[in-house]
């Protein structure tokens, strides 16, 4: 491949790229929370308290969708959808703008 070619490869694909990147960083801060609640991390951890308080905000619209009386299956359930529900849309931003 040709560094003229190289170049235009790259330009074309990397706005897409960056959405699903994007998205991808967001589902890691969710599926952390997830890890920290299964794990029963301590909530006064200026870490685990900065991700929980991130992945409540980003998980807005699925909180509560589904109701177990298990507290656990309740954060899985819901956060878990609201990660993939992030990495489907990426994944579909990102195939549709390298289209383009």
């Amino acid at each position: 491949m040709t560094t003229e070619t190289r170049t235009r490869f790259y330009h074309r694909r990397a706005p897409g790229d960056l959405i699903f990147l994007a998205t991808l960083i967001i589902a890691v801060i969710i599926v952390a929370h997830i890890v920290f609640v299964l794990l029963n991390a301590n909530g006064g951890n200026d870490i685990v308290s900065t991700d929980g308080d991130w992945a409540s905000w980003l998980a807005t619209w699925f909180l509560n969708l589904f109701t177990p009386s298990s507290h656990d299956l309740n954060v899985v359930l819901n956060y878990g959808i609201a990660a993939l529900f992030y990495l489907v849309v990426g994944g579909i931003l990102r195939r549709v703008i390298n289209d383009l």
